[in-house]
């Protein structure tokens, strides 16, 4: 079988089933967030291939779940965060996994879903920060400064609002 008909196959055997089909890639998602918190949170490094990973979960969830306007408004946020975040990164305030990440994050939340994402976000950066200053997590010195992984409350506010339902 070749890879057109492949692809018809897995349309027909997956759209039918598009409830389904969205909890499973939901399912994925939540996984490779969950790995890149960990890896992140351990290592102070983001693998550009679970980034590459979630762009990936994101074509194969935005056509079954949102509209094309939709689509097109999560690219639209997704585009204007990698900007605000590049400018953050050249000023030293972000790596540049953490860029990559929140923007995929962004990608996947777009307009409709920023507030919570927004909220979640805040409260898990507070609470890591609360937890570096206790001792129970490590920062990392960088230029003088204490620097901590975004990663875990990137992905913990993106599974905060799939888990709401807003996603």
């Amino acid at each position: 079988m070749h890879a057109a008909g492949l692809l018809h196959r897995i349309q027909i055997d997956f759209l039918g089933h598009e409830e389904q089909y969205r909890l499973y890639v939901k399912a994925a998602t939540i996984a490779v967030l969950f790995y890149v918190a960990l890896t992140d949170f351990r290592t102070f490094r983001i693998p550009n291939e679970t980034i590459l990973l979630l762009l990936l979960l994101y074509i194969a969830y935005a056509p079954v779940a949102r509209s094309a306007s939709e689509i097109a408004g999560n690219v639209l946020v997704g585009a204007i965060m990698f900007g605000i975040l590049l400018l953050l990164y050249a000023r030293g305030a972000l790596g540049g996994g953490d860029v990559k990440l929140l923007s995929t994050a962004s990608l996947w939340v777009g307009i409709h879903c920023a507030l919570p994402f927004s909220v979640f976000l805040l409260l898990l950066i507070c609470l890591h920060v609360f937890a570096v200053r206790m001792g129970w997590a490590r920062a990392q010195t960088i230029a003088e400064r204490q620097a901590i992984p975004y990663a875990p409350s990137i992905a913990g506010a993106l599974i905060g609002v799939i888990f709401l339902g807003c996603i």
